[in-house]
């Protein structure tokens, strides 16, 4: 909504004719006292975009342009200017700001007095086309600094578009891994079903083998005389307690494993769930994104045609 009411507010701004920047006099106070200066108000900008193109518009005058912190004043000496001051002219000008709008006062001091048009009449027709031409170029700047803002927010918005695409892709592909995880699962649990049932079965016959093997052992243990026969058949004993514990391993480790396989399954289908909802609200960002896009296109193309309509005017 409020890039559609940007754009209208552009559009609306195109279609004004451009017209010269009005210049008025008025005594104002400066570095010097108070004395009459040429003013000229300059909307839509800013103090900074209107002091550098002072700066870099002043060079023109062919002296030296300094800033005086202290009296927010730019001061040019030893210059000159067509129509009014051909040598060792003194220019002193101020940039305030003034609500939305930024004013640029003018004092050059004359021989009698500082330039006004009562006293000055040609000399002051020069001056104005000098304030309008200065007003035109931070039309300029500021227009393409607008430029470059939108063409930045344009540039954000195709990346965010392209990020959103290939999100889109990711939460596809989680999705097809997703179900090879979970085919791969439910096959292994085809297969570790069957283990299982050869573990219990092993485990069934390795216990019943080792109560044959325990009766017989018990009845050697009990005829061994010596020390060293009663060792070896507790030896015996351990062997084949080791390999009853043996396939009860192996059965656990089956259980073990289905537990994983039926997490893996589980996992994995949540994740096919959460990609599937985030594919929903990624493509309807994406569609959200392509209309931006379309309309910042559109405030670009009119920002651009503002500009033209500045250099044409040039």
């Amino acid at each position: 909504m409020k890039k559609k009411f940007q754009l209208v507010l552009i559009l609306l701004v195109s279609i004004i004719t451009i017209t010269v920047a009005q210049v008025s006099e008025e005594e104002k106070a400066m570095s010097q006292g108070i004395n009459n200066a040429l003013v000229v108000n300059i909307p839509n900008t800013t103090t900074k975009i209107a002091e550098r193109v002072w700066k870099n518009y002043a060079k023109q005058f062919s002296g030296k342009t300094k800033r005086n912190r202290k009296s927010e004043e730019w001061t040019t000496k030893g210059g000159k200017i067509a129509g009014i001051g051909n040598e060792d002219l003194t220019v002193y000008a101020q940039v305030q700001s003034n609500n939305d709008d930024v004013e640029l006062s003018l004092w050059v001091p004359m021989g009698d007095g500082y330039l006004s048009s009562a006293d000055y009449k040609d000399e002051y027709k020069e001056a104005e086309k000098l304030l309008d031409e200065y007003a035109l170029e931070v039309r300029i700047e500021t227009v393409k600094e607008e430029l470059k803002g939108e063409e930045k927010a344009l540039e954000k918005s195709e990346k965010d578009l392209k990020k959103l695409k290939k999100d889109n892709e990711g939460y596809h592909k989680d999705i097809k891994d997703a179900e090879k995880r979970i085919e791969n699962a439910e096959e292994g649990l085809i297969t570790n079903g069957e283990d299982q049932k050869e573990a219990v079965k092993n485990v069934r016959l390795a216990e019943d083998y080792f109560e044959i093997q325990k009766d017989t052992l018990d009845i050697l243990m009990s005829e061994a005389t010596t020390k060293d026969e009663k060792k070896s058949v507790k030896k015996m004993i351990r062997t084949e307690e080791k390999k009853v514990k043996a396939v009860k391993n192996v059965k656990k480790k089956a259980e073990k494993e289905e537990k994983k396989l039926k997490k893996t399954i589980e996992n994995s289908k949540n994740t096919i769930k959460e990609s599937e909802e985030k594919i929903v609200t990624n493509e309807v960002d994406q569609k959200t994104k392509v209309k931006e896009i379309a309309t910042q296109k559109k405030i670009v193309e009119e920002v651009e045609k503002r500009l033209k309509k500045l250099y044409d005017y040039k």
